[in-house]
């Protein structure tokens, strides 16, 4: 393999490349801009054969913030191999490129979100905590309350979004000026509630040519977000037959309301994951597990726990379903409890990735 990149920065090269395999050509980079914009700390990955750039992804180091723990991962996205490269390895190996980087600069986990949850699998992914997603349509959308004092979001409004969204326990650390900068990229529409001169709700629809008709990025208590809602319904109905609002599982008063207008939903997985480096992920353990428990990586892919009972060692699958199973399941967690001797009631963790800190 060669590095020659025909007179392009490896950037340039990889994002026409992630262009022409996941836009059909069509411009990229305003939709990510917290990697492909000026001053940003976003990665590139890029694998060249015969000189021709053949495969690339991009990743971002990220925390993701809990109340039991924060864990520093990587969000990676944008895989794109071209297509007569395609079934040669070189996407399992661009993925192992970043995975293996992302892990030295102490990601706990790589996370990702799949078209193809099934070849991400075989490649050692494994899925990743829980997402609920409840379908907005005629049949319950009159139900939704008035969107009273709720416009279309402007330039200064970004400080306050980000404020709402910083209050939220369950995020992706961010600063303002990276909310400022994804609340331009382009297809997306922003509300915003103001109430007494102050936004107290906002809600985001659509992203680029990502997440049409859903509405992935909100705040507010539900009297101030779901008015937001209701106009995006209102402002989309005639287009649309459906709207879908993504929801974590830690927000109680949302489900509830969904559950009670009877809104179709389900809960899926919130993304796939990879482990990342065990010395970063036995820090998360020990922010997340009470004072008597201690955990140590003793291993590439294994970190031994330790409590008044005995100590587990825990292989990279089996810490990724301690953590952060799908849906909840709580089953590897019971036994490192059994083993260990003591209640682990902040396990497993139930973290969120909003819509704008997709990559």
């Amino acid at each position: 393999m060669t590095r020659s990149t025909h007179n392009k920065t490896r950037e340039e090269a990889a994002l026409d490349l992630m262009s022409q395999v996941l836009r059909e050509g069509r411009p990229l980079a305003a939709e990510y801009p917290l990697v492909f914009g000026e001053d940003t700390q976003g990665h590139v990955e890029l694998i060249e054969t015969e000189g021709e750039p053949a495969s690339t992804c991009a990743w971002l180091e990220r925390t993701l913030i809990t109340p039991a723990c924060e864990v520093p991962v990587a969000l990676v996205g944008s895989v794109a191999t071209r297509a007569d490269r395609q079934g040669q390895g070189l996407g399992t190996a661009i993925l192992d490129r970043a995975t293996t980087k992302a892990a030295s600069e102490g990601a706990a986990l790589s996370l990702l979100w799949a078209d193809d949850p099934s070849w991400y699998q075989e490649r050692g992914w494994v899925p990743f905590g829980t997402e609920t997603i409840y379908v907005i349509d005629g049949t319950m959308a009159f139900l939704l309350p008035e969107p009273d004092g709720v416009r279309a979001a402007r330039a200064e409004d970004a400080a306050a979004i980000h404020q709402l969204y910083a209050n939220r326990p369950v995020r992706v650390d961010r600063s303002e000026d990276e909310t400022r900068a994804m609340l331009g990229v382009p297809a997306m529409q922003v509300v915003v509630k103001e109430q007494g001169g102050q936004i107290v709700g906002y809600a985001c629809m659509g992203r680029g040519e990502d997440l049409q008709q859903v509405i992935h990025e909100w705040a507010g208590t539900p009297q101030d977000a779901l008015p937001c809602v209701s106009e995006l319904w209102r402002a989309n109905s005639d287009q649309a037959e459906r709207l879908f609002m993504m929801i974590p599982p830690t927000e109680a008063d949302f489900i509830a309301y969904f559950e009670f207008v009877k809104a179709r939903g389900a809960s899926g997985i919130l993304c796939m994951a990879r482990l990342g480096s065990t010395e970063a992920m036995a820090r998360v353990f020990d922010q997340a597990t009470p004072d008597n428990v201690s955990a140590t990586a003793s291993g590439p892919d294994t970190i031994d726990v330790t409590g008044p009972g005995g100590t587990i060692r825990l292989t990279d699958h089996q810490i990724l379903l301690a953590l952060c199973p799908p849906r909840g399941d709580r089953r590897v967690t019971n036994v490192v409890e059994t083993d260990v001797g003591t209640e682990l009631t902040q396990l497993p963790i139930q973290p969120f990735i909003w819509g704008l800190d997709s990559i």
